[in-house]
């Protein structure tokens, strides 16, 4: 045998080893980027490097001995002692052993790596999923808007908030109980999704409110959620043996030139607080100024069941209620309007 062939095999099992810990470690971060997790349980992972870098180490430490080894065998060789052929096969089959363990220490690290994995990523989708209804939570939603936020102060990119909320759901649980009420969050949490699939967020927002954050036109935008809004009112919850109406408030405001996620907000809020005060069933668009009604004149939304019998139900008494109803609406829009130009003169 030559004497450089102790070192090349050298040479090609240290290779072989780094190459499949590349391998391996690119092929685990190319599977996170590509199914989308960008977060990683940093214990589990530091844990990870901890035993790869012990078993890098005691592979070195290998590499380091059976290269004195070959040096040694080598320098026999130039001498009159040669060493035997034995102890060149002996010293190679050592040198094969170690990067073979090294192998099998890595597919087991790989194993418990995907499996750990596969943990973090339901804990994941857990983290950010409103247990009752699927759609996002509040924790998810914060997220959402903070990267819509920073778009929008890196690129311009204009987005909106919609907030809705359901009419008298304390009523429907105090009159049909609790399961009822988690029955009506469904039903609105699955229309949500259906109506609404090109929204970047749908959240529930907390009990019986949602959010919603979109990129498109703010006015585009109000008209779809009256959409929504109106063909809720139109069909009904089935639980049991009960039938359950149920209507939407919505409000929604666009983000606005030195805006703050906060202003946002409030902006968004004070529009559902609008279609509440002006009757329900309807939604309201904050312009950055005012409040304005989208939802065409429509009757105030009511308590549903045992209080549906105390509606009016003659013209004469619609028409009263609808008179009223603008009454109230004027009162709410010179009330939005004080406080504006009360806040533009602070």
């Amino acid at each position: 045998m030559p004497p450089n062939t102790p070192i090349f095999l050298l040479g090609l099992a240290v290779g072989t080893g780094l190459l499949v810990v590349g391998l391996l470690l690119g092929y685990w971060f190319g599977r996170k980027s590509s199914s989308g997790t960008d977060v990683v349980d940093r214990q589990q992972f530091l844990s990870f490097l901890r035993n790869l870098s012990h078993w890098t180490s005691e592979f070195s430490g290998d590499v380091t001995r059976y290269q004195s080894q070959l040096t040694s065998l080598n320098d026999r060789a130039k001498s009159n002692d040669p060493p035997q052929r034995e102890e060149v096969v002996e010293l190679l089959r050592q040198i094969m052993q170690a990067n073979q363990q090294l192998q099998q220490r890595l597919d087991s690290a790989e194993e418990r790596l995907e499996s750990q994995t596969d943990q973090i990523s339901n804990y994941l989708t857990e983290a950010r999923t409103d247990g009752l209804t699927g759609l996002f939570n509040r924790r998810a939603f914060d997220k959402a808007i903070d990267e819509l936020f920073a778009d929008w102060q890196k690129k311009d990119q204009v987005f909106s908030l919609a907030l809705i909320d359901i009419d008298h759901f304390k009523h429907i649980n105090d009159t049909y109980g609790h399961p009822a009420g988690d029955a009506v969050l469904k039903h609105i949490a699955a229309t949500l999704q259906m109506e609404l699939n090109e929204a970047v967020c749908v959240a529930r927002y907390g009990g019986e409110e949602f959010a919603i954050l979109t990129v498109a036109n703010v006015e585009e935008a109000a008209v779809a959620l009256d959409h929504l809004r109106n063909a809720v009112s139109k069909i009904e919850v089935t639980h049991e043996e009960h039938r359950i109406s149920v209507t939407l408030s919505g409000g929604i405001s666009k983000i606005e030139l030195d805006d703050k996620i906060g202003k946002l907000v409030r902006r968004a809020d004070e529009a559902l607080y609008a279609a509440k005060l002006g009757g329900r069933n309807r939604v309201y668009l904050h312009d950055g100024q005012l409040c304005r009604l989208v939802t065409k004149i429509v009757a105030p939304s009511s308590p549903p069941a045992d209080q549906a019998s105390e509606m009016p139900a003659t013209n004469r008494e619609t028409q009263e209620l609808i008179a009223k109803q603008s009454k109230i609406e004027e009162r709410l829009k010179r009330i939005v309007e004080d406080e504006t130009h009360r806040m533009i003169e602070r």
